[in-house]
């Protein structure tokens, strides 16, 4: 039985229908009380009213009584009510001599009483219920109407009524005078509480398919109010209601309800990856994998097999995933970095998409987003206006927010708009998204792998132009990436010959519907399957926690120090400090896949190996034949800046003597000076190109700075 009012729903217990009676639940919760939480009651009862809350551990309640337990879950409007008179009834003192009058809370309920939103019904309305997810949205706070007070205009009599979850109750009639048609509300008289609304989601590793993400409503009240942020990974105590939808465009009374959550309890979790359930015999087997001496190749081999070659890129994602030691922390208390970002630019048709949707369905914790549908506020976050409230601001969390502590994935990442790339910057090396919007400043963290793929500038690389300088990237948003990898298609029979003969094969053992066991050794099937793969990855990431070892921190030193030296002899800067620490992620994410607590030579040495790869392919001006790290950093190589400000240097020399300086002329000093005649040239019309020149007349340049 239930009535409806204010368009919520409440469900009305008789007191015979009660597994415990009101008065004796109370007595129950008062020993309770007195024997499992005096000495909470008494700290709570020193800072009160500051802190406001008594929390139940709901494993303490059961230990004591569990049908009282029991009962306070299926009627907890008629048992939390019952435990917070009980809480008034305690002997204790507060400072200043206030009433203590505590919310009961309700804590760590049995795993088993765990459901996903999606899963939410009506078996569980009215019901205390624990939800574990993400917070995506937060409003503003408002005050809720607590405790009523109506004036009648007749006698002037004065009446309290309680608000509960059903709403306002106007009384029918004043019990002074005997009438009804007088009585009015006196907000200033009235008792008011704060109240907040928020949103989450289930965890975004939960979420299967190409459903929209389930999402549910949380109502949060006085002390709860700004205890939570979009991001925030929580376990949520509450009780689900209803509350009907808005009346249709006829005027009738829709059927539908919504659910919401009147939030009792509120856990933030610490964990940052999934933590995925593994059984005894799993783990056991996930250990006997890591002492498998080819235990690297097997997982390299193991990313994406259905894609033929590209044995690096395979290995930089596979480091990815494992990622560095994280919540590591400074004397000065600056975080450092554990996440590992890895771009992919390559021609078209070189399975990039491929390779992003296979890392989405391995890594534990992953989203996917494309490049054309992916906005600045949907990667990071941002202000809307409330639907339900009275029009204020909102903060709802992005996807580099929600995938806090795992992957994400962004396709054609060269077609997002440059303001939209631009919000990435303070994401990836600072790991965390500043808001300033709508009067909102906050910040949110974000620790999360970027693993992105792009299109050259032309669409296919050019193999007379270094790769760097074919990049439609940013170069400030391209030195935030720890690997680069310039996929090419190269005209070769050889691999085609090989790669054709893998992909044939992959479809005839699909369309064929083989088993397994039919392809030994295929270089199509996984060595270490998809799904204990993802097992293994999470439990390397939830338990280990390597630290460098004095010989591997060595020779991370002896490598970085030799190209500093080369750099200084060729004149360039081949490596700066920032390739450091990616040096120190990549052997921590190489011993994490060991699932070693120690960094040992073999994994510098990986990570080594890895970077200058990426060096000798993008690194690597052309020109010269030397690393040159200014070509991602500044976008241009060190030797053709030089080049340019000494055509410049040429102008501005001219100019001292001349208006306009004949192109013809600057061509003849830069020669003498040891350039040839088509680079000095070239140089000129790149740097009309980029306003640095202009031609007043045809033939003749002038430098943009005197204008």
């Amino acid at each position: 039985m239930g009535f409806y009012s204010k368009g919520f729903m409440v469900a009305i217990v008789p007191q015979s229908a009660l597994p415990i009676e009101e008065g004796a639940a109370t007595r129950f919760f008062v020993e309770f009380f007195n024997e499992y939480c005096n000495e909470q009651v008494m700290d709570l009862a020193q800072s009160y009213p500051d802190r406001r809350s008594l929390i139940i551990d709901f494993s303490l309640l059961s230990k004591y009584k569990s049908e009282l337990a029991d009962a306070l879950t299926e009627k907890p409007d008629i048992y939390l009510k019952a435990a917070e008179v009980a809480a008034r009834q305690l002997d204790v003192f507060t400072p200043g001599g206030a009433e203590f009058a505590p919310h009961v809370r309700i804590n760590n309920l049995p795993y088993e009483s765990a459901y996903t939103i999606q899963n939410l019904g009506a078996e569980h309305l009215n019901k205390v219920v624990r939800v574990d997810g993400i917070v995506t949205l937060i409003t503003q706070i408002m005050p809720k109407l607590q405790l009523a007070r109506w004036i009648c205009i007749h006698c002037t009599r004065t009446i309290d009524t309680p608000v509960g979850k059903t709403g306002v109750e106007k009384p029918s009639v004043c019990p002074g005078c005997g009438r009804g048609d007088g009585l009015y509300l006196s907000e200033q008289a009235s008792g008011f509480v704060n109240m907040q609304r928020s949103q989450m989601q289930d965890p975004v590793e939960n979420i299967k398919g190409n459903i929209p993400a389930p999402q549910v409503d949380l109502w949060l009240e006085d002390d709860l109010v700004n205890t939570l942020s979009p991001g925030d990974n929580v376990i949520i105590t509450g009780i689900l209601r209803l509350r009907q939808n808005p009346q249709s465009r006829g005027g009738k009374a829709t059927p539908v309800y919504s659910k919401f959550f009147d939030v009792v309890g509120v856990e933030k979790q610490q964990k940052e990856f999934e933590e995925l359930a593994l059984t005894k015999e799993e783990e056991d087997q996930i250990v006997e994998i890591s002492r498998d001496p080819h235990l690297i190749d097997k997982v390299i081999m193991s990313i994406a097999p259905s894609i033929y070659g590209y044995h690096e890129m395979k290995e930089a994602i596979a480091i990815q995933l494992f990622g560095g030691t994280q919540f590591k922390v400074l004397p000065d208390g600056k975080k450092i970095r554990g996440d590992i970002h890895v771009l992919l630019v390559g021609d078209p048709g070189t399975a990039k998409s491929t390779i992003l949707q296979y890392v989405k369905e391995l890594a534990p914790k992953a989203i996917y987003v494309s490049g054309r549908g992916a906005s600045g506020v949907g990667l990071t976050a941002s202000a809307e206006k409330d639907e339900i409230a009275d029009g204020g601001w909102v903060l709802k969390a992005g996807a580099l927010v929600l995938a806090s502590g795992g992957v994400v994935m962004v396709d054609e990442f060269d077609k997002m708009e440059p303001n939209d790339r631009a919000s990435m910057h303070e994401a990836m090396e600072q790991q965390t998204i500043s808001v300033a919007k709508a009067g909102i400043v906050t910040t949110f963290k974000s620790k999360t792998s970027v693993l992105a793929a792009a299109n050259p500038k032309l669409g296919r690389f050019d193999p007379n132009t270094p790769p760097a300088q074919q990049f439609d990237i940013p170069p400030t948003l391209m030195s935030r990436f720890d690997l680069i990898f310039a996929i090419k298609d190269v005209l070769d029979e050889a691999k085609d010959r090989k790669l054709v003969d893998h992909v044939l094969t992959g479809h005839m053992f699909a369309a064929k519907k083989q088993k397994l066991s039919d392809l030994k050794n295929s270089p199509i099937i996984p060595p270490i399957m998809p799904d204990l793969l993802r097992k293994y990855i999470s439990y390397a990431r939830k338990n280990i926690h390597p630290v460098l070892s004095e010989e591997a921190a060595n020779r991370i030193k002896e490598y970085y120090l030799s190209l500093r030296r080369m750099g200084a002899q060729q004149n360039t800067f081949p490596v700066t400090a920032r390739e450091i620490e990616g040096l120190i992620r990549m052997s921590e994410a190489s011993a994490k896949l060991r699932l070693s607590n120690t960094v040992e030579l073999r994994d510098s040495e990986r990570a080594i190996a890895l970077t200058h790869f990426v060096l000798s392919d993008i690194f690597m001006d052309k020109e010269t034949g030397k690393i040159d790290s200014d070509i991602i950093s500044t976008g241009q190589p060190k030797s053709k800046v030089d080049k340019m400000r000494s055509v410049l240097g040429i102008i501005n020399a001219l100019e001292q003597k001349l208006d306009m300086v004949d192109i013809d002329d600057i061509v003849e000093q830069a020669i003498s000076i040891g350039m040839e005649e088509n680079a000095a040239r070239r140089l000129i019309d790149e740097l009309k190109r980029n306003g640095d020149l202009y031609e007043p007349k045809v033939g003749f340049v002038k430098s943009s700075r005197g204008r």
